[in-house]
């Protein structure tokens, strides 16, 4: 057993390899050692193919078989090369070239098909040169002439150059061992016949043994073979879908080249030892059909690349190259009208349920498309999940209309169903305007749309610019900020909202709010901004801008000697699907002296969070520093359960849509009656009454944020205001940070913290003495 497991080894194929290499330098170099040398390759060969079938057990197993005992018949041919037995010789000689061969062919034929699928006319080609090649073999056998005999070595030689110029073509994975083991063998198998055909002529084969080239490339060439099949990755040596070529028009039809050119060149061969073979007409006719089976294939090659030049490749509707001819032959006098349609949140469909779901959507929603514009004009899809429709003068605001009204309904995708809308930007038809132009406008007009709230059609009106052109540069000036390269655009600022205990009004941290102090536009509020940083992709950068400047006002706090409350900071999906997260939140915390315990980020709902063990390990990472994990706006958003359990959750904070609306008592009841079962703190956002605060205490939600306390404040008055002065001395370094009440749902005793009153009056509170 220990004996089979060696050999299963990969390293046992590559000594094999380094065994062969030596083998053919001694033949080369020693003439006493080719003649032992040409009886022991063809033996030793058949014995690893036979160890490589038993041990691998690979595809197409049988070829392999009769391959070894192809190779056993040559070495006993060798062996018993005298008188009677030269026919025996003869026959398991040209049997033996011909088996190879097939098998470098049926490699060929392999790397025709794709999954078990394969093109009809390369098909027609492979059989129909296979059997012109079988044809001419067995009429040359049958001859049994010396002449005959050498004129199937060469017949055999211009197969073996055309499947091994195919393979070198048109092969997709020809990186295995086994793959360059078998195209090597197919090599050395050439050079040994051709150097055996001129050493002897036309009519005769030579004397292999005494030509040490010869015997050479005839004992690597076999080596090859053996070795091929010992290594592992012969297993899939002839699978069909591990062959596939890559199916590009261009090499497809290449491959076929080498096969067209076969018949020419088996004539040849035919010509040159004395005509022996099959009578002309029959090379005619193949080589005929070849190549014109190779036109055939080139035009169907032609047309194809034609249609996907000017088509989507998943859709099949015309891209943008296409609209441009279907704009330019237009109805003529008022021209067409455009619309472009974008889909809402298909990103989070790609995030949540994968590519290939999304694919399925684009697929469904072509079709909804499709039936909305009838007649009425052409649908193309420019990528991702932009569509335009050129639409016939007139039928315009009707089709635009359809589409959105079509889009509303929820699809069917496999097991899912999907609700989808999109938004639809509609130029008017305009005599005389570029393909461009009407794009612009259309694009102008559908940025109107989603800034409506989506789901709507607007229609272009030159105003319109105006608020692009505002879009544009504001998009410009987030990078420069972010990137600090231009003090010009501004800076970022961080206002700290308090977060109180809503029965005493005691603050017990904050929440971290940026803000943008714009040299012309003053003081952003987020909504005014984050919208262009996710559309910019920015949204790591200004979590990772806004978490440091947090942790660095953290440690000019404790510097300060002013009481210590935790700070919660908001992270997006991005920055939650980082796995280096955890890592740059440690050194961050680090530079600032400030313990994991003073940090807590919010997890939004904004965006569909995926089952993912990587986000999974980022949270656990956070919470291993000592980070709170808060589930922000519940109740709003892509509201879910399983986060709860699948999180490392200690607040949830309750959306202020939840609080505001008439119906929120019986649903915060729930929230409140689920945070007990699950052992969670519960936060109200947005309370700004007192009937609010109070209805919310007598529901158990044990503390709040909102205007009715404080607003957001700078940094230093939020100091001012809630931390107090800096008269408090700094705990020693070896001493761990007391727990801080925000998320200890345990009731350990808390230390008193400042207060704030109905108002946002902010009142000191003394510390217990002792």
């Amino acid at each position: 057993m220990r004996a089979v497991e060696v050999l299963r080894r990969p390293w046992t194929a590559w000594a094999v390899l380094g065994l062969v290499a030596l083998g053919g330098a001694v033949v080369a170099l020693q003439p006493a050692a080719r003649g032992p040398g040409v009886v022991v390759a063809p033996a030793l060969a058949a014995a690893l193919v036979l160890a490589g079938v038993a041990l691998h057990r690979p595809a197409g197993a049988r070829v392999w078989l009769v391959q070894a005992g192809v190779l056993a018949a040559l070495s006993l041919g060798q062996v018993l090369d005298a008188g009677a037995l030269l026919a025996l010789r003869a026959a398991s000689d040209g049997v033996t070239h011909a088996v190879a061969a097939a098998v470098v062919v049926l490699l060929a034929v392999r790397t025709g098909r794709r999954a078990g699928r394969a093109d009809a006319l390369e098909v027609g080609v492979i059989v129909g040169v296979l059997g012109l090649f079988a044809a001419q073999a067995a009429v040359l056998l049958a001859t049994w002439s010396p002449t005959a005999r050498a004129a199937l070595m060469a017949s055999t030689d211009v197969v073996l150059l055309a499947s091994v110029l195919r393979m070198a073509l048109t092969r997709r994975d020809a990186r295995s061992v086994a793959s360059w083991c078998c195209v090597a063998a197919a090599c050395a198998l050439l050079l040994h016949d051709v150097l055996r055909l001129v050493r002897g002529g036309p009519g005769s084969e030579g004397d292999v043994a005494g030509d040490g080239a010869g015997a050479a490339a005839l004992v690597v060439g076999l080596g090859l073979l053996g070795a091929a099949q010992l290594h592992p990755s012969a297993r899939r040596l002839l699978d069909a879908e591990h062959m596939a070529p890559a199916r590009r028009r261009s090499t497809v039809v290449l491959g076929l080249l080498p096969l067209v050119l076969v018949p020419v060149g088996l004539r040849l061969v035919d010509l040159a030892f004395g005509g022996t073979g099959l009578p002309t007409w029959a090379h005619l006719v193949v080589g005929t059909g070849a190549a014109a089976a190779g036109v055939l294939r080139s035009w169907a090659a032609l047309r194809s690349s034609e249609h996907l030049a000017d088509h989507d490749p998943l859709t099949d509707l015309p891209n943008r190259r296409a609209l441009a001819r279907a704009h330019a032959e237009g109805p003529g006098g008022d021209g067409w009208a455009l619309l472009l349609v974008d889909l809402d949140d298909f990103k989070d469909v790609n995030d949540a349920h994968g590519h290939d779901v999304g694919d399925l959507l684009l697929l469904g929603v072509r079709d909804r498309l499709l039936a909305a514009v009838g007649e009425h004009g052409v649908v193309a899809r420019f990528g991702g999940d932009e569509f335009a429709v050129l639409v016939r003068p007139g039928a315009q605001d009707d089709v635009a209309e359809a589409v959105v009204t079509g889009l509303r309904h929820p699809l069917d995708v496999g097991d899912l169903v999907l609700r989808t809308s999109a938004s639809v930007g509609l130029a008017p038809p305009a005599p005389g305007t570029s393909l461009a132009e009407q794009l612009t406008r259309a694009d102008v007009a559908l940025y109107a749309a989603k800034a409506a709230g989506r789901d709507v059609v607007r229609t272009y009106h030159p105003d319109q610019r105006a608020e692009v052109q505002h879009r544009y540069a504001l998009s410009s000036q987030v990078r420069a900020l972010l990137a600090g390269r231009s003090p010009s655009v501004g800076r970022l600022e961080v206002h700290y909202q308090p977060l109180v205990e809503l029965a005493t009004g005691e603050v017990v941290g904050a929440e971290a709010l940026v803000r943008w102090r714009h040299p012309e536009h003053g003081l952003l509020a987020p909504d005014a901004f984050l919208g262009h940083v996710a559309t910019s992709g920015l949204d790591a950068e200004l979590d990772a801008a806004v978490l440091v400047d947090v942790l660095e006002q953290l440690g000019r706090w404790r510097d300060q000697r002013r009481r210590a409350l935790p700070v919660s900071v908001n992270l997006t999906r991005t920055s939650l699907l980082d796995p280096g997260l955890p890592e740059r939140v440690r050194e961050a915390l680090a530079r600032a002296g400030v313990p994991g315990s003073q940090l807590h980020l919010e997890i939004t709902e904004h965006e569909p969070l995926p089952d993912d063990e990587r986000l999974l390990e980022v949270l656990r990472g956070l919470r291993a520093l000592g980070a709170g994990v808060h589930l922000d706006d519940y109740g709003r958003g892509y509201t879910s359960l399983d986060y709860l359990q699948r999180f490392p959750v200690q607040v949830l904070k309750i959306d202020r849509s939840i609080v505001a609306g008439a119906g929120g008592t019986r649903l915060v009841a729930g929230l409140v009656a689920m945070s007990r079962t699950l052992r969670l703190d519960l936060l109200a956002e947005g309370v700004e009454t007192q009937e609010q605060r109070t209805r919310l205490v007598e529901q158990g939600v044990r503390f709040g944020q909102g205007w009715l306390f404080s607003p957001a404040l700078p940094a230093a008055e939020y100091a001012d205001r809630v931390l107090g002065p800096g008269a408090a001395p700094a705990p020693p370094p070896d001493v761990p940070a007391p727990r801080l009440p925000l998320g200890d749902t345990a009731g350990r005793p808390r230390a008193a913290v400042p207060s704030v009153d109905v108002g946002g009056a902010v009142r000191p509170v003394e510390a217990p003495r002792g």
